[in-house]
């Protein structure tokens, strides 16, 4: 009988089904878990490396400038001489004469000494003057990006072009400053200011300096060349516009469509509700500010090829000056070893100060104020 030939073909048990399925199991989960710990501790070292990266640079600028630390102390913030060598000039008594002795003039020697105020003013001044150029037209443009520009179909791309103005290299746009902006102001700007305005007593003090010459002091006009602290400070401006405005966008989108249209509902005009827009994201507003701050304080190359590189303090905005990074890429090539290098570092180390606290608060207002946001 063909039942007695049958092969019988019998199902695996099931211990051994479970079995396979829990050695695969454990195998799939010991992988996980290999892979997390690998992931983890990549990411830990990633953190810990930017910190000793950045424990380093702050360690390497301070060993280096120690030299001028010690010799300058906190004068140095605040004083104004800045002399590489020695140089001889003619001793003078009380009075202000000449001594002389023997019928030759008596010289003494000054030796090597150094000062950061007119640089940190240069900075201050310039990054002030930007900042005032520079945050209305981004606050406009960031409202018109959020509240405009998407009825028109055209956010995107009006975005794309204010962003990739951050991607010009600085030294295009100092290029460009040196051999079109530099010119036009030296031919047209500033001739049409210095006859509009150069006559206004209460203006005389931006045109006009004064200069000790034969024992008195006059007045003469500022050579106005197209390489001062303005030019500087214009194309700052345009430098920070794009980070000013980005951020600016990014807070203002997170302002919540019950807040415009509650205004709007309630009689508000559409000024008065972009007003309130940015009464609501004020802190985080502040905070793109404070980038655009930051970096317009940190430039080099852009700022050093127009403001006019003359270390000294003056009222005008027409005047020559010279910024904490321009002097570093001014002098730091041509510095010796010794205390005019350190006295460079000093400058390098309270700039990578200063821009630490702006970041911090930057990062403070807009994180900040985006984690404790309704919206988010």
């Amino acid at each position: 009988m063909t039942t007695g030939s049958a092969t019988t073909v019998m199902p695996p048990t099931s211990g051994t089904s479970r079995g396979s399925k829990g050695s695969g199991a454990s195998s799939v989960q010991g992988g996980w878990r290999l892979g997390d710990a690998v992931l983890g501790l990549a990411c830990r070292g990633s953190a810990a490396l930017l910190a000793l990266m950045l424990i380093a640079l702050i360690g390497v600028l301070l060993h280096s400038a120690w030299p001028a630390i010690k010799q300058f102390g906190p004068g140095f913030l605040v004083s104004s001489e800045w002399r590489a060598n020695e140089i001889e000039r003619p001793l003078r008594d009380a009075a202000g004469a000449v001594v002389i002795r023997d019928g030759e003039v008596v010289t003494e020697t000054l030796a090597p000494a150094f000062g950061a105020l007119p640089v940190i003013w240069g900075t201050a001044v310039s990054s002030l003057i930007a900042l005032v150029v520079a945050v209305p037209i981004s606050l406009g443009a960031a409202i018109f990006l959020v509240r405009v520009a998407p009825k028109l179909r055209i956010a995107g791309a009006a975005s794309f072009l204010i962003e990739f103005l951050a991607a010009v290299p600085s030294l295009a746009f100092g290029v460009w400053a040196l051999f079109v902006l530099a010119p036009f102001f030296q031919e047209h700007i500033g001739p049409w200011l210095l006859r509009t305005f150069g006559e206004v007593h209460a203006l005389r003090w931006m045109f006009y300096e004064k200069v000790t010459v034969a024992g008195r002091t006059i007045e003469r006009p500022i050579a106005l060349t197209g390489r001062d602290l303005l030019s500087g400070s214009l194309i700052l401006a345009i430098m920070i516009l794009p980070i000013i405005t980005s951020v600016s966008r990014d807070v203002l989108r997170t302002v919540p469509r019950a807040q415009i249209e509650g205004t709007l509902a309630l009689g508000a005009t559409w000024w008065q509700s972009c007003m309130a827009m940015l009464r609501y994201g004020r802190s985080g507003l502040l905070g793109a500010i404070m980038l655009g701050l930051a970096r317009a304080a940190g430039e080099t190359m852009a700022v050093t090829m127009v403001i006019g590189n003359n270390n000294q303090i003056s009222p005008s905005p027409f005047a020559p000056a010279q910024t904490m990074a321009s002097v570093l890429a001014n002098e730091f090539g041509e510095a010796t070893e010794g205390l005019h290098r350190a006295a460079l570092l000093y400058i390098a180390l309270i700039l990578l100060a200063m821009s630490l606290v702006f970041n911090v608060i930057a990062r403070r207002l807009v994180v900040g104020r985006a984690a404790r946001s309704p919206g988010s």
